[in-house]
């Protein structure tokens, strides 16, 4: 496998934009380059900038962009935000990666209707015009979490997937019927484990997804419920990336080097 890592696992992502109390994004580099990581996904725009990550050596294999692809003054709005700067940020790295499209977060929902795939299909295209290529990843809380979900979008729009084990199980799939279910769509891969614990107590209603993700309902690998051998026995033949993921909701500078050893260990499982 081809293993990059990405800013969500060290706390910096979409819902901690603006805080002053973040990894710096250099100490962040070096400590992908101490770990031995040669690539990373880039975070929210403005983080890792491209000069910046040739300083370190690191290529860019991809951009998260969350959308609000269900309302479309939202949508036209976290084009200019969120899509357009990622798409020029890959441009300028040599499109090494995809932009990966979700669904900004949403605390109930629809299941979404034929304008929500419009527009995902508008936003892939807009990245294929740019010449930068393009997946759309499941996820937790969004219009797209659920196998139902997935499968209408796999119907009704052309992107290949970012397959996420753990977005997979939280979303109330099995991880490897969900591959299966995206078999020759699967373009980009995010590895991460769920604590089932944890799960259980979402699922009975006893824990709100936001505590549950700040109490780690992503766990190091190999100590939750995802079967990683059967998921890349599942995924036999794939070549794309594949990107380690333990998402956090903050990680401040004194917590790095535990965090760090963490990850450490978490390359370990995988390799």
């Amino acid at each position: 496998m081809r293993l990059a890592t990405a800013p969500v696992t060290w706390g910096v992502w979409e819902r901690t934009t603006g805080r002053d109390d973040l990894v710096p994004a250099e100490l962040l580099l070096e400590t992908f380059v101490r770990l031995g990581y040669t690539a990373t996904e880039l975070g929210p725009p403005g983080y890792f900038s491209p000069e910046l990550l040739e300083r370190y050596g690191l290529e860019l294999v991809g951009g998260f962009a969350p959308l609000s692809f269900w309302r479309e003054d939202l949508y036209r709005a976290d084009l200019a935000v969120w899509l357009d700067p990622i798409v020029e940020i890959l441009a300028a790295t040599g499109a090494r990666g995809p932009v990966v499209l979700a669904g900004a977060e949403v605390a109930e929902h629809d299941a979404p209707d034929a304008a929500y795939f419009g527009r995902v299909n508008e936003a892939a295209a807009r990245c294929r015009d740019a010449g930068v290529p393009v997946v759309f990843h499941h996820h937790t809380a969004t219009h797209v979490e659920s196998p139902s979900e997935i499968e209408a979008l796999l119907e009704h729009t052309d992107v290949g997937v970012c397959f996420d084990t753990g977005h997979a199980l939280v979303g109330g799939g099995d991880p490897v019927g969900v591959a299966r279910m995206c078999a020759g769509r699967i373009e980009h891969l995010h590895l991460k484990d769920v604590d089932g614990t944890l799960l259980a107590r979402v699922q009975a209603g006893e824990l709100a997804l936001d505590e549950a993700w700040a109490a780690g309902i992503f766990c190091p690998f190999g100590e939750g419920a995802v079967d990683f051998a059967a998921v890349r026995a599942e995924l036999d033949g794939y070549e794309g990336w594949t990107v380690l993921e333990q998402d956090r909701v903050a990680v401040t500078v004194d917590e790095l080097p535990a965090i760090a050893a963490v990850e450490a260990r978490n390359l370990a499982a995988v390799a």
